[in-house]
This record gives C-alpha cells, sequence and structure tokens, in this order.
C-alpha cells in the first residue's frame, strides 16, 4: 500500500512539533491592514492628525523664532521630503501601498507630488525668517532633478541645501541623517526644528524640537 502524501504529513508533523515563540502568534491579515489603512486616510484622520502635528510644529517654531539670535547663530530647520513636505498618497494607493524600485524612482522622475500645506506653513515661516532650511531625504542622488524640480514647482523654491542618498547605498537612514545633522552642527548651526514621518528621520539627536508625522503605509529604518 502507497502513502503518497506521507512525506508532506512527516515534515508538517515535525514543523508542529517544534516550539512555538511568542511572537509567532498570526498577525492581522494583510488585506484587513490595507483596508484600515484605506479608511484612515479616506475618513480625513490622516489629514486631520497630520495638520494636527504640522500645527503644533509651527506654533513652537513661531515661539522659537520670537526669541533674538545668539551673536553669530546660524539657525536652521531640517526637513524630510516624503509624507513630511510632499505627499505621495495618489501613488502609494494606485501601487496597493507596494514599493517596487523601478516604478517609484519613474514617479519621482515625473515630479508629481503635492504639497503637504500645513508642513509648508512652517517652511515658508522659516525661510521668511532668514532660517536656513536643510532637506535631508532617503531619495537617491539620481532622483536629484524631479524632486528639485518637484519641489519648486509646489511652493518649496528656497533651501540651503539637500542631501540625498548615494545611489546604491545601503546605509540605514537613520545613521545616515543623523551624520548629516551632526555636520551641520559642527558647521555652526542650531538647528531648531527637525520634521519628519519616521523615527529614523529624527533619532539621534542634534536638534532642538523634534515632531513626527503620522505615517500609516510604510516605515524606513
Amino acid at each position: 500500500m502507497k502513502f503518497p502524501r506521507l512525506p508532506t504529513l512527516l515534515v508538517l508533523s515535525v514543523i508542529l512539533a517544534l516550539p512555538v515563540s511568542q511572537s509567532a502568534s498570526e498577525p492581522v491579515n494583510l488585506d484587513k491592514a490595507k483596508q484600515q489603512v484605506y479608511r484612515y486616510v479616506n475618513s480625513g484622520e490622516y489629514a486631520k492628525d497630520l495638520g494636527s502635528v504640522a500645527l503644533k510644529a509651527t506654533k513652537y517654531l513661531a515661539k522659537r523664532l520670537n526669541k533674538p539670535a545668539k551673536p553669530g547663530e546660524k539657525r536652521a530647520i531640517v526637513l524630510d521630503i516624503d509624507e513630511t513636505a510632499v505627499s505621495n498618497l495618489p501613488h502609494l494607493m494606485a501601487n496597493d501601498f507596494g514599493y517596487v524600485p523601478a516604478i517609484w524612482h519613474r514617479y519621482i522622475a515625473t515630479s508629481q507630488a503635492k504639497a503637504i500645506v500645513p508642513v509648508q506653513i512652517a517652511y515658508d515661516m522659516a525661510t521668511k525668517a532668514g532660517v536656513a532650511v536643510f532637506f535631508i531625504t532617503a531619495r537617491k542622488e539620481s532622483d536629484r532633478a524631479g524632486t528639485e524640480k518637484n519641489l519648486r514647482d509646489v511652493g518649496y523654491d528656497t533651501w540651503t541645501k539637500i542631501y540625498y542618498q548615494a545611489d546604491g547605498s545601503e546605509e540605514p537612514a537613520q545613521r545616515y541623517k543623523t551624520a548629516i545633522r551632526k555636520q551641520l552642527v559642527a558647521e555652526g548651526y542650531t538647528i531648531i526644528l527637525n520634521l519628519g514621518d519616521q523615527d529614523s528621520d529624527l533619532e539621534g539627536g542634534y536638534a532642538e524640537k523634534t515632531f513626527k508625522l503620522p505615517n500609516p503605509i510604510y516605515r524606513v529604518k
């Protein structure tokens, strides 16, 4: 008598006999998680939460700028780009929140992202006060042309410098961004505000105050 399924059953029995880790419980179904994100975005709650954080950042910035600058002090703000200065929501939703590098870089080249206006208010306040603006992004150097055209098209037309990651770089975003802030401080800048949508945009120090915008879609370490 033959038992064609016996090898599979033996493998399954071994798997079932393995010790179960506490972290191995079934997660939220991916489809359900995506539907929760869609509801959060389409309900207007995402925009509301984003605006709330940006408003707090703007109020802080206004209060900070009311303090006279110290002699020789070079005040600066640091902004992330994606889901901070600009929104990629239509692209992200059209791709079912998936990330395909080739598609992503082609999208950046089209310069289609829209400004996140509540953040732009803080940006405008800083530029009018003569504060240096630095964008530190995980976008690649090859994305420079499309990125800078996009920023100018939507009203971010003044900055001191934009930092991009080198093409092919796999350096963790937090380490890369922290190193740049450290460099800016060494150059004599006081970073009075750092605004981003990822913990990796903000952690690591070298800024007086940080504000994290909500991002229910992706995480960059």
